[in-house]
């Protein structure tokens, strides 16, 4: 008898929202009249780029999804706000679109804490922000938000250390440990540190599809070896994410440069889009006349989880000798300097 009440009461509650299979984002700006924002999920939750569009003020957006969702709301300024679609939530955004830092996302826990994060760690320093993150996640750890804030800070930061990502991995994996997510991380934990300055770059062997990029008409495959005695930069970008048009500028501007000092060197664009052609008219705007790889599979490439790439652009700039000179997500940071002395 009790179990029946459970069952009951659990059916009562989840139908309460009236959309059990679907998450419902409501959303008002201050200080925009009309506009659009970009909406992408990283993990699956939405099959494509979509879009958000602000009339009067505000918008409103649905999704179905049987899972929690993290999603992506670009804004126009290039930043952008992490949004996690709980199936049967009624989410909230509320700001002023002249200080979009500080939007705030009701409706869930995950939400409500992930803001609370946001407002605490803006400003602070990368060392503080992490800091920051991790008593989150510790305090948190069933949360998905706790499950962002440790990709974003710990296992996508060159900054930390494959034993701290590990340790703080295994925290998460016992407070959740029927969460398949988050075991689907356990592969770009093991990849942590599998790409470092000053060691070679791993094996690697990619298909060109034929009509991309500087791919010629026939389909080829390119192998590590075939980059040996040059440098090489390997540009991971996407049309749908912010900031990658910068890659594929960087790419050339470095390639022009080193020419002009009568030196070369070898690019590979890869590409995590899942729209061909999309990608196609990209590559023949910007000039993309070098080996272009994309299997539109987004995050899901073996390439990207066998080396732990998660944020882009991301680039990978390998010495004549084929161990790596430099890799990051910032190009003056992290590139540069090294890029400089070939």
């Amino acid at each position: 008898m009790k179990n029946l009440v459970f069952i009951a009461i659990s059916f009562a509650l989840l139908c309460c929202t009236g959309h059990p299979g679907e998450v419902r984002l409501e959303g008002e700006f201050a200080h925009l009249e009309q506009g659009e924002f970009l909406i992408y999920s990283s993990d699956e939750g939405l099959d494509r780029l979509d879009t958000l569009r602000i009339q009067d003020g505000s918008f409103s957006y649905s999704l179905p999804t049987q899972e929690t969702a993290t999603l992506h709301i670009l804004y126009p300024n290039r930043s952008e706000l992490i949004v996690f679609g709980t199936p049967g939530a009624d989410l909230r955004i509320e700001g002023d679109a002249q200080n979009l830092s500080e939007v705030k996302v009701s409706g869930s826990e995950d939400n409500e804490c992930y803001t609370d994060f946001r407002l605490e760690a803006n400003g602070k320093s990368a060392n503080e922000a992490r800091a920051i993150a991790r008593s989150y996640i510790l305090a948190h750890p069933t949360l998905t938000m706790s499950r962002h804030l440790f990709t974003t800070y710990f296992l996508c930061d060159t900054a930390t250390s494959a034993r701290e990502v590990t340790e703080l991995y295994d925290s998460l994996s016992r407070a959740c440990p029927d969460d398949l997510v988050l075991s689907k991380l356990a592969v770009h934990v093991r990849a942590k540190d599998k790409l470092l300055v000053g060691e070679p770059l791993p094996d690697f062997s990619l298909v060109l599809k034929p009509g991309h990029g500087g791919n010629g008409a026939e389909e080829r495959t390119i192998q590590r070896a075939d980059y040996e005695g040059k440098p090489l930069l390997i540009a991971f970008w996407a049309t749908w994410k912010s900031g990658s048009q910068n890659a594929v500028y960087r790419a050339r501007r470095l390639h022009r440069e080193m020419k002009g000092r009568g030196k070369d060197i070898n690019l590979i664009s890869y590409s995590l889009d899942i729209d061909e052609k999309r990608l196609r008219r990209i590559e023949e705007r910007d000039s993309i006349d070098y080996p272009s790889y994309c299997d539109f599979r987004c995050l899901s490439s073996p390439l990207v989880q066998q080396w732990g790439i998660r944020e882009l652009p991301y680039f990978v700039l390998v010495a004549p000798d084929g161990r790596i000179a430099a890799m990051g997500s910032n190009w003056v940071r992290d590139i540069q300097s090294a890029a400089d002395q070939f």
